[in-house]
């Protein structure tokens, strides 16, 4: 699978929840997560003495590695807003669209990082008139989402951080020109296969859908059996994959006469790898192009469903499959 990384700022005096918990969660959702502070060689003590040691020195770092960044509060984001190197590395991903996450007084760092005029922050109440004076709208709710900026007020809205953090993490779809992700998915007869395998060097076209279930996978589906014999002619591939359960599909296949495959991913886990997943945890309307060398050349929403009147899509397929 195509990897997310994450790296979480550590210094002196931060708060242990919002440095651990999210490390860890990141972690447990197969997402590379790494703490990176001034030093590898001392510890970093926490407000009630856990010990932290970064993994990477924040000088070596480049915004172009990762996805997004983490900053723990605690007492840490007022010596972290000192460090210029910081702020440069937060001013990146943010002007990159990454992810920046920041808890109770982290938006300190933010504020010095100058890219918080505008947005809608939140944080412990006592950063109020710091953001008020940057140019920010403090708002006073749990966690609050501005474009690429997610925002806590502390360690009891860690569950909900998290959630919002995921969720934009995600979304972060692949960029063409990457390897197509690869990961296990289970055919309509209940078969493990991997996407690589399905693919075996073909030209491809991969429509992500909600369900077979909703109205307009039960609609529109069944219309994709005539451009999917398109694509076979021409030695490519089409197929379908959602987050229903093999059998749903299995059963949509025989009453529907879909005439193309459909792949179970409900471990969701190429749908995460693509960045297709909704709030309600199914796969956004989407299509991608992969190349007969597993390489992503095009992807677009489809929200309407009609693949073959999207910008771009009918050139990019006659310049990959001929």
């Amino acid at each position: 699978m195509t990897r997310r990384r994450v790296m979480i700022l550590v210094e002196n005096q931060y708060q242990e929840l919002e440095l651990w918990y999210p490390l860890l969660r990141l972690r447990e959702e197969g997402i590379e997560a790494r703490l990176v502070g001034a030093s590898t060689e001392e510890a970093f003590l926490g407000r009630h003495g856990f010990p932290a040691r970064a993994e990477v020195i924040t000088s070596s770092v480049s915004s172009r590695d990762f996805d997004g960044i983490i900053i723990p509060g605690g007492f840490a984001p007022d010596y972290l807003r000192r460090f210029p190197v910081v702020l440069n590395l937060v001013r990146e991903c943010y002007q990159q669209g990454k992810l920046i996450g920041a808890l109770s007084r982290a938006p300190w760092v933010l504020i010095s990082a100058d890219i918080v005029r505008g947005k809608r922050i939140t944080g412990l109440f006592s950063i109020k008139d710091d953001v008020i004076n940057a140019g920010g709208d403090f708002v006073n709710l749990p966690v609050v989402v501005d474009g690429n900026i997610v925002t806590a007020q502390g360690p009891e809205e860690l569950p909900l951080f998290m959630k919002e953090v995921l969720f934009f993490l995600w979304r972060n779809p692949i960029r063409v020109g990457e390897p197509c992700p690869d990961s296990w998915l289970i055919d309509s007869g209940g078969n493990r296969v991997l996407l690589s395998q399905i693919l075996a060097g073909k030209g491809a076209v991969l429509l992500f859908f909600d369900s077979v279930l909703s109205p307009k996978g039960e609609k529109l589906l069944p219309t994709y059996n005539a451009f999917s014999e398109a694509i076979a002619q021409r030695g490519g591939l089409f197929i379908g994959v959602s987050s229903d359960a093999f059998f749903v599909q299995r059963e949509f296949i025989n009453r529907s006469s879909v005439s193309f495959p459909l792949y179970s991913d409900s471990a969701l886990d190429i749908i995460k790898a693509f960045g297709v997943l909704s709030k309600e945890y199914l796969a956004e309307w989407t299509v991608f192009i992969v190349d007969r060398n597993g390489t992503i050349r095009y992807g677009e929403s489809c929200p309407s469903g009609d693949i073959e009147a999207l910008p771009g899509f009918q050139k990019k397929l006659e310049g990959i499959l001929g």
